[in-house]
């Protein structure tokens, strides 16, 4: 399900839910805040007073949206913006679950969010790493090398061992010309000091579009690039879009560790700015016409040029996200 666009009168009635379900537990706290801001400015293109705004019952929300992929995407929508707060009340779970029932929609995020308040975080983790970065990325570990291709990656990455073709394979992109996506990677790694896939301690190769979404987007490695990458990833996602953006939520606002190749963050939404970015990022992400996660080649484009790789693919520049 990629990202829908709603209608002005159906953007109005999703905020007015967003507005029963973050308020149900006590007054908007300023992640929030700046979150609903961020989405109205520039993914809904609205300017409501969200204090002057009346929330909105679950049979009348339903009546406004009938799609039911728009119903899906917007329960998930809920989701995400009650995990953008400081901590999640039961109340606002309820809230979320009477929204759900109504629109006939549960998507993983409900369950997810459930898990999280109950702290059943195992389940939790295994939930979101399914649904989400790492489900896609072990199918096709899985198709292109078996079981034994799988393992051999698991184990570089532990440090077991090297897995020597592979690793040559990657250290090779040191001879690609400049301005290539081969010769970016492979800068990529080497000035980060990263270990090539292959190489112990090296990232799974399943994995890889991640790197080079960085790449493509331009976003460096400190923790704010990496949330802006994720958010850049979900907007590009054509299935399941809102699960990454609640794996970037859990991980990084809520602090949950879910995954050994990213860092865990509480309250990052606190950074100044952080939500307004995270909002644009995630619509250049919506403007690609590809999912880099659905079965994409990169192999097959190493040594096309990054910009002409912005170009076909459709990448904005920053300052058109605004």
């Amino acid at each position: 399900m990629t990202y829908l666009v709603p209608s002005q009168e159906q953007a109005h009635a999703g905020l007015r839910a967003i507005k029963g379900v973050l308020t149900s537990a006590g007054p908007l706290d300023g992640p929030r805040r700046d979150a609903i801001a961020a989405v109205q400015r520039h993914l809904l293109r609205t300017a409501h007073d969200i204090d002057a705004l009346a929330p909105i019952a679950p049979e009348e929300l339903a009546a406004a949206v009938r799609e039911p992929a728009l119903r899906e995407q917007l329960v998930s929508g809920l989701c995400a913006m009650t995990l953008c707060g400081e901590r999640i009340d039961e109340r606002e779970l309820l809230e979320v679950e009477r929204f759900a029932a109504a629109l006939g929609a549960r998507p993983p995020a409900v369950r997810q969010l459930q898990r999280l308040h109950e702290r059943r975080l195992l389940l939790l983790r295994i939930d979101i790493s399914r649904n989400a970065l790492l489900g896609k990325s072990v199918r096709r570990m899985l198709d292109e090398g078996g079981v034994s291709g799988l393992a051999r990656n698991l184990a570089s990455f532990a440090g077991l061992l090297e897995n020597a073709p592979v690793a040559a394979r990657y250290r090779a992109l040191e001879g690609y010309p400049e301005g290539t996506l081969g010769k970016a990677l492979f800068t990529f790694y080497r000035e980060n000091g990263f270990s090539f896939p292959g190489e112990k301690r090296g990232v799974p190769e399943g994995v890889l579009t991640h790197d080079l979404s960085h790449i493509l987007a331009g976003y460096g490695t400190d923790l704010r690039s990496e949330a802006l990458t994720i958010a850049f990833q979900a907007g590009y996602r054509r299935e399941n879009p809102f699960g990454i953006l609640v794996f970037l939520l859990v991980q990084l606002q809520q602090g949950i560790k879910l995954t050994v190749l990213a860092p865990s963050h509480q309250g990052m939404l606190a950074a100044p700015g952080l939500a307004d970015d995270l909002v644009r990022s995630f619509v250049r992400g919506t403007k690609m016409n590809i999912d880099l996660m659905d079965d994409w080649d990169f192999w097959s484009v190493m040594d096309v040029g990054v910009e002409e790789l912005r170009r076909r693919y459709g990448v904005l520049p920053w300052a058109a996200a605004a």
